[in-house]
């Protein structure tokens, strides 16, 4: 399945970054993160998820979490290719874009060109657990209506502390509140791999973790992050909502990423 592709790029590049957003999302909601990276010399590369955004399929649905998995390759392609020999090119990824991004470089055989992971509340462990009643039921309908759509529980209130960003997350027409029963089950089953496949997450990570996320579980997060065979980098920022990148301390989050790129090859 094709994917909406969109780039952010600068006449003299230093490096390049590929961003994978979350649920429900777009990367347009990444554009003030784009522009300041551009700033720096970074190239962006993105797009929007099957599914999401401006991109085709079923709104809320994919059949397999590969079809995210392939986008990604896409646009991970595009970027090593602008960059050739000359320009690290580095992953980032917000919340189920953050998994998503840890499950492509899992199994990407070329991961090696990567020169480094950044996840931004990743989702690695879900905040609430789901009744062993209702796990069965979806896996019923997994099987009978994997198709079937139910809101996906996020409100505005939980991505940001920042009152605009709440109005716009609320107001954005690109944005869909709704899963599909498939996608869901996906999920966790991808949860699950990316626990069971963490020797193969071997680069360098950076972990920007909200410490007041009602989405995503911080210490989930923080047991998965040491554990990796890598460097890991994990930053627990108190008081923030899941969204850090959204966050009215925002430009805090943005200098300690840029400062990662910085020792890593990004500059």
């Amino acid at each position: 399945m094709d994917s909406y592709f969109h780039a952010w790029t600068v006449a003299d590049p230093v490096a390049a970054v590929v961003l994978v957003h979350g649920t429900g999302e777009h990367h347009g909601r990444y554009k003030h993160v784009a522009a300041f990276l551009n700033d720096h010399r970074v190239d962006v590369f993105s797009g929007d998820l099957p599914g999401w955004g401006r991109s085709p399929g079923k709104k809320g649905h994919i059949d397999s979490f590969s079809q995210y998995l392939d986008a990604v390759e896409t646009w991970t392609e595009r970027a090593l290719k602008a960059a050739g020999d000359e320009r690290p090119v580095f992953l980032l990824g917000h919340s189920m874009g953050g998994l998503v991004a840890v499950r492509f470089v899992q199994r990407y055989e070329k991961r090696r060109q990567l020169a480094g992971l950044m996840l931004s509340s990743p989702c690695l462990q879900l905040k609430i657990d789901v009744p062993v009643w209702k796990a069965r039921l979806a896996q019923w309908l997994d099987r009978a209506m994997p198709r079937l759509v139910m809101a996906n529980g996020i409100t505005a209130d939980m991505v940001s502390r920042d009152p605009q960003v709440q109005a716009e997350y609320v107001n954005d027409p690109y944005i869909y509140s709704k899963v599909s029963v498939r996608w869901f089950q996906e999920l966790n089953r991808a949860i699950r791999a990316a626990w069971e496949e963490r020797e193969r997450l071997d680069l360098p990570v950076l972990v920007l973790q909200a410490g007041d996320d009602q989405l995503v579980d911080p210490d989930g997060v923080e047991r998965f992050a040491s554990g990796l065979p890598a460097e890991v980098t994990f930053v627990r920022f108190p008081g923030l909502r899941h969204e850090v990148l959204n966050e009215p301390e925002r430009e805090d989050v943005l200098r300690q990423m840029l400062e990662w790129l910085k020792r890593h090859g990004g500059q």
